[in-house]
This record gives C-alpha cells, sequence and structure tokens, in this order.
C-alpha cells in the first residue's frame, strides 16, 4: 500500500517534533542593540556588557544636548538664588494675591535675563529619546526570548530527523518515516528496526515483550525515546549559551531581576513575550523543548537587586536636582507650593523607574542605572563648573564697577 493512501485510511502515523517559530527580524534602533550584543557574544554577562556600552554611546551622543540643559539649569538656579532678596520681598508684599505675585516676579525675571523654559525642550528631547529606547529594549527582549527558544526547537527538531530514514541515510539507528501530511510532517515507525537497534543501545531491552505489544504502547516506547534526546539537545543548547545572559544573581537577563521570575519562565510567562510579538507557541511544545530545565524553571531569576538600585539612584538624582534649584522651588509660587510639589515629584519619579525594573527586563533596568549613574556624574561635574564660573562671573562684574564709584567720588 502507498504509504500515503495509509496515511489517510488508518490511524498508525503519529507526530513528533515540535513547531519550528521565527523571532522575526530586527531593525533601526533594535538591530544596532543587537549588533552591539553580537560584538561581546563570547564574554560571560554579554548582554549587560552590550547594554552598558550601548548606554555609555548612547548618552555620549547626545552630550552635547545634556551639557545645554544641565548648563541652563544651573545658571537659572544661581540666578534665581541672586533675586532671592528682592522675591523674599515680593512673597511678603503680596502673600494675599498670587496672581499679582507672578506678574511681578515674571518681571523680576525678565529684568534680569531669567527664562524658566529656556532648559525645557532638551529634557523633552531626553523624555522622547527615553521612550523610544524603552519600546526599543521591550522589543528586543521579546525578540531574544523568542530567538533563544526558536534555537532550542531547531535543536529539537534535528535530533528527530536523525531517526528519520532518508536515501542517502539508511543506517540501523534510523527507524522513522517522514511524509508531508496536511501542512505538516507525520510520521510511520518500522518497529522491527527500531527493536533491532534499541536491543543494542539497552541490553535489558526485552525484543519479544516489545513485539507482544500494542501499536500505541509500541509508539509510546519509540516516542519516549526519540523525545529524551530531543530534549537534551534542546536543553544543552540552552546551557552552552545561557553565559551571555547571566549577570551575577541574575539567571536570565531577558527577564526581571525578581524572586516573581525564574530564570526559565512557566508557560504563561514564556506567551506573555511571545503574544507581544504576534507569535504563538503551543504549550506542549514549550514544555517538551525546556523538559530537561527544570532546575532552571525553579531557579528565582533575582532578588529585586536592580529595582532597589534603580529606585535610589532615581531618588539621588532627584535630590541633587531639586536641591539645585531650591531657591526656584521655594520661590517661583508665593505659598512655596512648589517646593511640596517637587518634594512629592523626588518621591514618584524613583518609584515609576521601580515599576519600570519590575515591569520590563533586567537588561532594561541596567539601562537606567547606566543611564542615571552618567547623569549624576555629568550633573555634578557641570553644575561645579557653572557655580564656579557664575562667582567669577559675579567678582568682574563688582570690582568693574568699583573703579567706576571711586572715580565718581574723586571727580566730586
Amino acid at each position: 500500500m502507498n504509504l500515503l493512501n495509509l496515511l489517510t485510511t488508518s490511524s498508525n502515523y503519529y507526530t513528533v517534533g515540535v513547531t519550528p517559530v521565527s523571532a522575526g527580524d530586527l531593525s533601526g534602533i533594535g538591530w544596532v542593540i543587537g549588533w552591539i550584543f553580537d560584538l561581546f557574544s563570547n564574554f560571560y554577562g554579554a548582554v549587560a556588557l552590550g547594554v552598558i556600552v550601548f548606554t555609555l554611546a548612547l548618552k555620549t551622543l547626545v552630550l552635547p544636548l545634556d551639557i545645554y540643559s544641565r548648563v541652563k539649569t544651573k545658571k537659572q538656579s544661581l540666578l534665581m538664588e541672586r533675586m532671592r532678596p528682592q522675591m523674599e520681598k515680593l512673597q511678603k508684599q503680596y502673600a494675599n494675591d498670587k496672581n499679582m505675585y507672578q506678574q511681578k516676579v515674571m518681571e523680576l525675571q525678565k529684568a534680569n535675563g531669567y527664562n524658566p523654559l529656556g532648559a525645557c525642550l532638551p529634557m523633552i528631547v531626553s523624555l522622547v529619546i527615553f521612550m523610544v529606547i524603552l519600546s526599543a529594549f521591550s522589543t528586543y527582549s521579546n525578540y531574544a526570548v523568542l530567538r533563544d527558544y526558536s534555537e532550542m526547537a531547531r535543536y529539537y527538531n534535528e535530533t528527530v530527523q536523525e531517526f528519520v530514514i532518508t536515501e542517502e541515510e539508511n543506517g540501523e539507528e534510523r527507524f522513522l518515516n517522514a511524509v508531508e501530511h496536511e501542512g505538516a510532517t507525520v510520521y510511520t515507525v518500522e518497529f522491527e528496526k527500531f527493536a533491532a537497534y534499541y536491543g543494542k543501545v539497552d541490553t535489558e531491552f526485552d525484543a519479544s515483550d516489545f513485539a507482544s505489544k500494542s501499536e500505541q504502547d509500541k509508539w509510546e516506547v519509540v516516542s519516549n525515546y526519540i523525545e529524551l534526546h530531543a530534549r537534551e539537545r534542546a536543553a544543552q543548547y540552552y546551557l552552552d549559551n545561557s553565559d551571555g545572559t547571566h549577570f551575577g544573581w541574575i539567571g536570565n537577563l531577558w527577564y526581571p531581576d525578581s524572586m516573581l521570575n525564574k530564570e526559565v519562565p512557566d508557560y504563561a510567562k514564556f506567551t506573555s513575550a511571545t503574544t507581544r510579538a504576534g507569535i504563538t507557541v503551543s504549550e506542549n511544545d514549550y514544555n517538551s523543548v525546556t523538559f530537561n530545565l527544570s532546575e532552571q524553571k525553579n531557579n528565582y531569576n533575582g532578588y529585586f537587586v536592580l529595582i532597589v538600585l534603580s529606585i535610589g539612584l532615581m531618588f539621588l538624582q532627584q535630590f541633587i536636582m531639586m536641591k539645585s534649584q531650591k531657591a526656584a522651588n521655594e520661590l517661583s509660587s508665593v505659598d512655596g507650593s512648589a517646593a511640596k510639589t517637587n518634594k512629592w515629584m523626588m518621591i514618584i519619579m524613583p518609584i515609576i523607574f521601580g515599576m519600570f525594573s519590575f515591569m520590563y527586563s533586567a537588561a532594561f533596568s541596567i539601562y537606567m542605572i547606566t543611564n542615571t549613574l552618567y547623569g549624576l556624574i555629568s550633573t555634578l561635574i557641570i553644575n561645579k563648573i557653572v557655580t564656579v564660573r557664575f562667582a567669577n562671573q559675579e567678582i568682574k562684574a563688582a570690582s568693574s564697577a568699583r573703579p567706576s564709584s571711586k572715580a565718581k567720588r574723586l571727580k566730586k
């Protein structure tokens, strides 16, 4: 009987292996991120190194914009400090008239060259860059998760193919016949050939007992043997290529640094990434491919370290910014309400950053921490330089005014 007819008229054909998936293609910033990661692919913690290099390169690229923003902000703060006596006087004078206070403040600021919107544009650009990078990292982390699974599935299926009889290969270890049926690859088994082969592999194998089994029971023995090897190959691929996604205490940098996540997630966590990418992986396939990674499925992916660091560094950055703009915060409103608002921002912003770290990958947390550290260091340096230069300008202005006053007294 023709094999294809056998498939359509009988039940003795089986499926083994998993449905292959594609991680898709990268473009734009995602491609750049991937290219940088590939540079460090042979290193332990390749993803962490790639994120740090990418962040430093990006921050250096937009450094002129950051310098302009921070210089402008610091100068405005120093101007506000210089106007403090006059503004405190206005606060007392118009304590009960907020509108008049704002009007007088605007007149005073204009007279002293103070522009509260001077540093806004660079800050808006920085926010846009942050949102674009957030989206790019989210897309790339989904891509990386799918790519790793896709490769594991490929090794799984290649192991199955090692048992398929072909015209070129007809060795003793091959006992499956593969046929395309309704868009899928299905198999029949040459059970006698399997028994002869398996009897050599396992000395305790009872060929007569196997021959007496029903076809379904025979298939279970065959499929268990194939799956044993396929699962081992898939797991070995993960173990051989997981160094790049490890970093210290973190098992997998493409998932959050959290005890609520595992190094290898369960199916529900995995599908949250595949769903966003528009790709469907069956639960049976996923469980088969990751079957031999039970230890990794039970390992915590982290201990909230990066989340705490993100919150702490953002709080420090907000504190430094608030301290450097103390005068503006205290004097921009007649009742000091602006200072209270900024104190709340100092609390809210770190919490928002903590939520980003909690929701997105540990790789993105490393980006935020590196970005914040870079910003902190550059802010401290720029503030120091601007403060010194501003003080020198004040001294020069005062010294240039004194001779003219002295000349007037001599003239009299």
